[in-house]
């Protein structure tokens, strides 16, 4: 019996967030480019036009707060496979 030979394509590193001009000071002029807000609807039509079949999307700010903000996202955007999240290892209350 043959089995179909079955490939996705997943952008393996894609941030997404809401420019907040304090916290994102680092970027500077130079940077314009990305002193914006950056969303699932900003990607998807990337990702269509170029068939890839979703994306990993990877932390910008290192809060707990910016993990959920990602897990909503990822909850209403099936493109969205996985989520790579900050953590405080050295919390007392990491198991």
């Amino acid at each position: 019996m043959r089995m179909n030979n079955l490939s996705i394509k997943i952008d393996a590193h894609q941030h997404f967030w809401k420019f907040d001009p304090v916290r994102d000071s680092w970027i500077t002029e130079e940077m314009a480019a990305i002193k914006k807000d950056f969303l699932p609807e900003d990607l998807r039509p990337i990702l269509k036009k170029n068939n890839i079949d979703g994306a990993v999307v990877v932390q910008s700010d290192q809060t707990e707060v910016h993990n959920d903000f990602l897990l909503e996202l990822a909850s209403k955007n099936n493109f969205i496979k996985g989520i790579i999240g900050w953590v405080d290892l050295q919390a007392g209350n990491v198991q």
